[in-house]
Parts: structure tokens; sequence; C-alpha cells
């Protein structure tokens, strides 16, 4: 279901009045740990660079779908690279990462892992906006709105797909606002500073706890995964 969800997306790209054809841009696919156990997943934003490079002046969209889902199928965990980069000298150092600082202590801990490593294999990993920009920096509001209404869709089908006890959005209420309206039911967090808001997604008869809390970046860390949870622990 995502790769049809996909081949809309940038079929509808392509044919799209985005005006920046040349900018090369990238596309992101959900990944999925080797280990996961149904429990946890963790929604950012949308990648600062990755694979799947293209503009809309040379994108083949059926070449680029199975190019993006025949890698996902390979028996190589897709989020062993996140260990292998923690602290590492050159290139990304994902212990840099806050997103990645406190994702780490969110899985230990809701996956009952004390070890420091094996924690990545056990998630699943996407982002809200599937297109950004191929180096770095967030897609334009532009290119967001040509791309909203299949990313939702998308994030429906990895969820339906993946069945996740616990979705974490580490977006804001301000990203994350108009995705999955149609499905789930949230409270806002007046006692909690950095967890925006948490509610329930009804899917398939089943309920999935979300939490939108801020991104991580400059914010206590240590708080932000104890606000996390409790509501974990209480829902």
């Amino acid at each position: 279901m995502q790769a049809q969800k996909y081949l809309s997306l940038l079929s509808q790209l392509k044919i799209s009045k985005y005006k920046n054809s040349s900018q090369s841009l990238c596309c992101f696919n959900a990944q999925k740990g080797n280990e996961y156990n149904n429990n946890l997943m963790i929604v950012g934003r949308a990648v600062n660079g990755w694979h799947h490079e293209f503009d809309m002046n040379n994108l083949n969209v059926e070449t680029m779908v199975n190019e993006i889902f025949n890698q996902a199928a390979t028996s190589d965990c897709p989020l062993k690279w996140v260990e292998d980069s923690w602290g590492i000298n050159e290139g990304y150092n994902t212990k840099s990462s806050a997103f990645w600082r406190v994702t780490k202590q969110v899985s230990q801990c809701l996956n009952e892992n004390s070890s420091s490593t094996g924690w990545a294999s056990k998630i699943v990993w996407s982002n809200l906006y599937k297109i950004a920009p191929s180096i770095t920096g967030n897609p334009s509001d532009s290119l967001c709105d040509k791309q909203f209404v299949y990313c939702n869709e998308l994030l429906l089908a990895e969820i339906e797909e993946y069945n996740p006890r616990v979705i974490i959005f580490f977006t804001g209420l301000n990203w994350f606002n108009g995705f999955l309206s149609n499905a789930v039911s949230l409270a806002s967090n007046k006692e909690h500073s950095l967890v925006e808001a948490h509610g329930v997604l009804k899917i398939n008869d089943e309920e999935v706890i979300i939490i939108i809390a801020k991104h991580p970046q400059g914010k206590p860390e240590a708080e932000m995964v104890n606000e996390i949870l409790s509501i974990t622990s209480v829902t």
C-alpha cells in the first residue's frame, strides 16, 4: 500500500506547478528496524538530506518508487546506521543530534532495553513530509503544501502496516496540525511544557497512543523523556 501511495505522491508532484523544478530533492520512506516489536514509532518533520535524489526535470516516478521499496526489502537493518554513526568523528554523528539522543532514551525505556546497542532496531522511524531538499534544510511551505494530502495518506498507511502501540511526533503541534485529523482525538498538555498534546488514534479497531512533543533541539532532554514516559505509563 505504501508504494501505491508513493506513486500518487510523486506523480502529482511531477505535474504540479512547483516552481523550483531544478532543485535537488530527495525521497524518504519509513524505516523499520529488524527487531521492531509493534511498540514504538518515532516521527520527525522531514529529513535533512537523504538518498534517492532527483529534481522535477529528471524524475521518473515508477523507477524512483521501485528504487525506494526494493532497497527497503533488503535483509540489512535500515536503522543500523543510526547506531553505527553514534559518536563518529567524520560524517553525520547521530550522538550530536538531540532528536536521536531523546529517541534512544525513549526506545530503551519503552522497550526495556538497558543495553547501549540494539535500541534503534526496535523502532519505526518516519517523517511527516517525504520530499525534502537533498542536502539540508526543511521543505519550503510551497513544497509542503503540494505533498501534504499524499503524505497524510502515507502516514496512515504506515500506521496501518506497522501497528505501533505508541507514536511520538517530535514535530510540535505547528507541524503536526492537519495530519490524521479524521482519526485522532487530542487533548492539550497544560501540565507539561515539552509535550504539547497527546491522545488516541483509532484505526482498524485499534487504539494507538499519540504524543506530540516539541522538536528536541535545544530542549531539556531528561525533562522531555520524563514527560513522554509519564503519558505512556498511564494511558
